[in-house]
């Protein structure tokens, strides 16, 4: 796909949080609730900041629940301990649901259907546990390093029991979908066909009259029952939450030809084709997770589950993973392969760090070309009764002082809850002539989940912009655009304070300025030249009219200017105001002069006069970094000199000095530190140390 083409506008862009053994989030199970949030948050940022729009956020990684369940313990990830509620309590699926939602994700609750201990004995259950309360529903397999207990699939019971944990989670949180992974049967480490552990579950509860049907097709069918139960079950209490599940990506070996590698449908008896027949999965994401070419090449893997999928008419979200022995060239490769079949509706990334880490250098290349422009999701084909409401009154408000400028709308009272849930805000250079919205990408300015936003300015100014909004329903299907808004460049802001030439400012100065009507932000620079070619602030981004700033020297003249920015650009900076600061600046140090050598007892420490200072703090230690166990000094005097009759000994031998000044304006920074080792005939214990006490007050 060549870079220039513009990425389509309705695609499927995901990420794996994976929370078992803290692959992602949380990332340690000790965090705090506080430390856990702001992770989140940071990691839900960069994830839109790159491009996507969707997270698969896994929630019940061992019959346990990173949310408030009704029927599971508290997952150990979350807390350390299975059982335990966070401390202070929070919800954690609520909270991200809200925060993915604020930034237009959708979020799918991710379960683990089946397993129950991923290694056995890694730390104690919760009584509440399904191993303890059921263990006739339990499946071991301990007979290698890595033990695993699992529900058994082939009891009812255990289907019921799966499908109203789910369901809790669909009737209490507000999420965009239901997900799978591909943990049904144990992988061939743990093989569950070399055992008859599940045997008398077999013989039991056989499906129908089928006298003849194999063990291999009964646990197939378990699979299935469960597949249809969950969607079925979905779909009566909210038809808008899409289900889908992501298998094993090699379905059959030698399928398609040439194909070589673990067989999911006889390894872990998953059938995704008959989901698919049976109409049971809204889409699915399959694992690719190898490279194009070789015995599991990706190209072929990835058309042949395209051709499956479309036959149903269900959507394909191909599954990547950032591979230790992919090249950098890898994963933009298969991208594109995907972008190209009409067939394929997106991709889906394991796992969410790597976004943050640019592993591979692949996010920043979405950022920057394949994911440039925002997507909506795709739709799916099958019926949803959905309102698609206009937003109304879309205006661009005027900064103050409690919040910055920022885009507001309305939307009708009484809508259904699978109705309008984000919007998209359009940017046009003209003025639209029609209220349909546009079919391509690159109109997207941003996707939001609330009823505001705040903008960023555009990096070069345009003559004007116009701006234009649609709701969008959980189908991403939209509305007709609201009313539109023409925005102008800003202008000049006006200064105020300090006024133009102010003298004997303080160390610590706000700086002020008019507010100007349509103005998202403003842009502060100062510098000690009228050129502003040495700036000591260059502040964009400010949402207020006023700037607090302590990062000045004494008797120094200072410049600062103000512009404007906004959606359309940003204006001209305005004329430049000098004000002169009127605390003492630096001062300079005298004698003895730095690194002298055996200076002889009294030491008599000077400094140049300072002017406007009206007194001078001393600190003398024996260690340069003066913290207090090693400062023996630190006294504040009115003359320039100081003698030191009596010094202790120092570990180094080196005594170390330094001296500010100030006046009632504020104070200098510090001098520099000057040392010098004492004459050694002259060292006295530390105890009886006492400065000169003639000149300090």
């Amino acid at each position: 796909m060549p870079e220039f083409k513009n990425p389509p506008k309705h695609e499927f862009r995901g990420a794996w949080i994976a929370s078992v053994a803290n692959i992602d989030w949380p990332k340690h199970y000790s965090d705090s609730p506080e430390k856990q949030k702001k992770d989140l948050i940071h990691l839900l940022n960069t994830l839109k900041k790159t491009g996507l729009n969707a997270v698969f956020l896994q929630v019940r990684p061992e019959c346990d629940a990173l949310y408030k369940s009704n029927y599971e313990p508290w997952s150990f990830w979350l807390t350390g301990e299975q059982g335990k509620p966070p401390v202070p309590y929070y919800d954690p699926l609520a909270f991200a649901i809200e925060e993915a939602h604020k930034r237009g994700l959708e979020l799918h609750a991710w379960f683990n259907p089946y397993r129950a201990e991923r290694i056995i004995g890694l730390y104690p259950l919760a009584k509440q546990h399904v191993v303890i309360t059921h263990p006739e529903w339990i499946l071991s397999f301990d007979e290698t390093a890595r033990k695993l207990r699992i529900l058994n699939p082939g009891i009812p019971a255990v289907r019921q029991y799966v499908t109203k944990v789910i369901l809790d989670v669909v009737k209490r949180y507000d999420v965009d979908g239901i997900h799978f992974d591909d943990y049904f049967y144990p992988y061939p480490n743990n093989e569950i066909s070399k055992t008859n552990k599940d045997s008398l579950t077999f013989k039991t509860y056989k499906h129908g009259d089928a006298s003849d049907q194999t063990i291999g097709d009964w646990r197939r069918e378990n699979i299935n029952i469960l597949i249809r139960m969950v969607h079925d079950s979905i779909q009566a209490v909210k038809p808008w939450v899409k289900f889908g599940v992501s298998p094993f990506g090699i379905y059959r070996d030698s399928m398609p030809p040439g194909i070589k590698g673990m067989d999911a449908y006889d390894k872990i008896y998953c059938d995704p084709l008959q989901w698919l027949r049976d109409g049971a999965v809204d889409y699915l994401t399959p694992q690719l997770y190898w490279r194009i070419g070789g015995p599991q090449d990706f190209k072929k893997l990835f058309n042949w589950w395209a051709n499956q999928v479309a036959k149903e008419k269900r959507h394909l979200y191909v599954g990547h993973i950032f591979g230790r022995r992919f090249t950098e060239k890898e994963l933009p490769k298969q991208l594109e392969l995907v972008r190209d079949n009409v067939k394929a509706q997106g991709d889906v990334y394991f796992s969410a760090k790597h976004f943050g880490f640019n592993t591979l250098k692949f996010a920043q290349k979405l950022k920057s070309v394949y994911y440039r422009y925002p997507a909506l999701t795709p739709s799916m084909n099958k019926e949803r009764k959905s309102l698609r409401e206009v937003p109304l009154h879309l205006s661009f408000d005027q900064i103050n002082a409690q919040s910055p400028a920022c885009f507001h709308w309305a939307v009708k009272n009484g809508q259904k809850a699978d109705s309008s849930i984000r919007f998209v805000l359009y940017r046009f250079l003209q003025r639209p002539v029609e209220n349909v919205p546009p079919k391509e990408s690159a109109y997207i300015y941003n996707i939001i989940g609330g009823n505001s936003f705040c903008p960023k300015p555009l990096a070069e100014s345009v003559a004007q912009v116009y701006f234009a909004l649609t709701s969008v329903n959980r189908n991403s299907e939209e509305s007709r655009l609201s009313n539109v808004i023409k925005i102008v460049p800003p202008k000049v802001p006006c200064l105020v304070s300090p006024h133009d030439g102010q003298k004997f400012i303080a160390d610590s100065v706000t700086i002020r300025w008019k507010l100007r009507p349509q103005i998202s932000s403003y842009h502060l620079q100062i510098a000690t030249d009228s050129m502003f070619a040495h700036l000591i602030t260059d502040s964009a981004g400010i949402y207020e009219n006023t700037m607090c700033t302590t990062a000045l020297k004494g008797q120094t003249r200072y410049y600062w200017r103000v512009a404007g920015e906004n959606p359309a650009g940003k204006s001209s900076f305005s004329k430049a105001f000098s004000f002169v600061t009127g605390f003492p600046g630096q001062t300079i140090l005298a004698y003895p002069e730095d690194n002298t050598l055996a200076a002889a007892l009294p030491v008599q420490l000077s400094w140049f006069t300072n002017k406007s200072a009206d007194w001078y703090r001393v600190q003398v230690g024996e260690f340069n970094l003066f913290e207090e166990s090693k400062t023996f000094l630190d006294t504040v005097v009115t003359d320039t000199l100081m003698v030191l009759s009596q010094i202790p000994v120092a570990e180094s031998g080196w005594i170390y000095w330094r001296v500010k000044s100030g006046n009632v304006l504020g104070e200098s920074g510090w001098s520099e530190t000057f040392r010098f080792r004492q004459d050694q005939e002259t060292l006295m214990d530390k105890a009886t140390y006492m400065p000169d006490k003639a000149r300090s007050e």
